[in-house]
């Protein structure tokens, strides 16, 4: 289904407005489609590109001979032989190559398409595959681009600026003053043909554009089923859950950077935001073993099954005999409330086996909504069959902790959580949460924070720079980033 929404834009709901911020586009292009092309644009196009285009089909054999008539006299090209349809196969091909064999292809193609569909379909066809520069194809991403406005919304001046740049569109928005007169040509002549009115034709030529370069995400198809909130078939429109406020910052926490990192945001069981070093897609399909993450839910479950708050248990073995690597060394006897905010592993796996490790497992994998058979006593350490995707990391916190089902456990861990928070990034925030996680060898290191309806997971991938710590950077980065974005408001409550 989500395969279906390719070239759909996907809008946020700010206050009353839409505003659109992304596409639907498995590829680096961002191609946008839409049902509405105005026909005088067609008409307009026809005019300008292919005065015999309902006459041909497809290979235009007396456009050839004229245009190469014309560029003998002039002694270099000023006039291209090419049809409107050759032109729909060549975007079609994405070949653009100055070769025989390019033009073989592009006239095969071109003859294809004028056997399988009307010359109306390979209009509106062109204006929905047509380059415009800036990795856009079709009038809908040019329009929202340069103008941040739907093809509906574009008036005339617009309209025929965009028809301006088609040609050469890195060429033309480089070169305003040569794009101007070749609009106010096209302009003029539409005029001589009665295509436009006169005052029309001089509104045109006084317009002045505000371009305003307006970013599309290209937005992998497989992400769209998380961010949804309505869908329009019709106008090949998405409203998403996505706050472009909090999209904002999560695009620059990504740029910002100097590791591959992703990032996702859950506000009120809803994605709000999300960006990657590796796509669109990554947040919500990558899985990998999550480290002490899982520790809060481990410590909720003992502390409502019978493992008393000031109950202590070896920090330094594990009644499996595993060598686990741990933090530091602090004291041999650890409290589970010590043991979380040290991320002491031996402590919740002698915990764990005191109380009921199966019961445990089945625990985590009731919270992840996972088969039971996919967390195994090394699970208390944040391993699992199959991996934790950030989306469900996300989710798990934003679920597990949200207002409406606090326990005396929760608050309890949450307040734990919190001295997490002040400890690692060095300013207090009442009811702000933190948890970290690393993997081994620190491939892959996490962070969950947030605060009573927001809630952030933050992944690092990779171990680049050669930083051995637990946490090196990472933490680094993360404090310098939400430092100033958790500052702007501070009352956020649990209760």
């Amino acid at each position: 289904m989500s395969e279906q929404l390719e070239g759909y834009v996907i809008y946020s709901k700010e206050y009353n407005n839409e505003i659109p911020f992304g596409v639907v586009s498995n590829d680096y292009e961002c191609n946008a489609i839409t049902n509405y092309i105005p026909s005088r644009l067609k008409e307009y196009l026809v005019e300008i590109e292919d005065k015999r285009f309902f006459e041909h089909n497809g290979i235009d054999l007396k456009g050839i001979s004229r245009a190469l008539v014309e560029n003998v006299k002039a002694g270099k090209i000023v006039q291209g032989g090419s049809t409107i349809t050759q032109q729909l196969a060549r975007n079609i091909l994405k070949d653009n190559r100055k070769s025989l064999l390019r033009k073989v292809r592009e006239t095969i193609k071109a003859i294809q398409l004028e056997k399988r569909y009307s010359k109306e379909e390979i209009l509106n066809l062109y204006f929905n595959n047509v380059y415009f520069g800036k990795n856009l194809r079709g009038i809908r991403a040019a329009g929202l681009y340069y103008f941040g406005k739907e093809v509906e919304k574009l008036n005339q001046s617009e309209l025929l600026y965009l028809l301006t740049i088609i040609r050469g569109p890195n060429f033309y928005t480089q070169k305003p003053e040569i794009a101007a007169k070749r609009l106010h040509f096209i302009s003029n002549s539409l005029h001589d043909k009665k295509l436009i009115s006169r005052n029309r034709n001089q509104k045109n030529l006084k317009a002045k554009f505000n371009i305003s370069n307006n970013q599309l995400l290209n937005i992998k198809s497989v992400s769209v089923p998380f961010i949804t909130e309505n869908t329009d078939s019709n106008k090949k429109k998405i409203v998403s859950t996505i706050d472009l406020k909090i999209q904002n910052f999560a695009k620059q926490f990504v740029s910002d950077s100097k590791y591959p990192v992703s990032i996702i945001a859950i506000k009120n069981n809803k994605v709000v935001a999300f960006a990657s070093s590796y796509g669109t897609d990554y947040p919500f399909i990558y899985k990998s073993n999550v480290g002490s993450t899982l520790k809060p839910f481990l410590y909720c479950y003992l502390r409502d099954n019978g493992v008393t708050k000031f109950e202590k248990f070896n920090a330094y073995k594990n009644n499996f005999n595993w060598e686990v690597r741990e933090v530091g060394s602090y004291k041999s006897q650890l409290n589970l409330s010590e043991a979380l905010f040290y991320s002491n592993n031996n402590t919740f796996l002698n915990a764990a086996n005191n109380t009921n490790i199966e019961e445990s497992l089945s625990y985590l994998a009731n919270i992840f909504n996972h088969d039971k058979k996919e967390f195994y006593p090394s699970s208390i350490l944040g391993a699992t069959k199959n991996g934790i995707s950030l989306f469900e990391l996300a989710s798990a916190y934003s679920t597990f902790f949200s207002p409406k089902n606090l326990s005396d456990s929760k608050i309890e861990c949450l307040s734990i959580l919190n001295r997490i928070f002040a400890d690692k990034l060095g300013f207090t925030i009442e009811n702000a949460f933190l948890k970290t996680g690393t993997t081994n060898d620190n491939k892959d290191r996490f962070a969950i924070l947030g605060e009573a309806e927001l809630t952030f997971a933050v992944l690092r991938n990779e171990n680049e720079l050669n930083d051995e710590s637990k946490e090196g950077g990472f933490i680094f980065q993360i404090r310098r980033s939400f430092s100033s974005f958790f500052n702007t408001d501070k009352n956020y409550k649990w209760i």
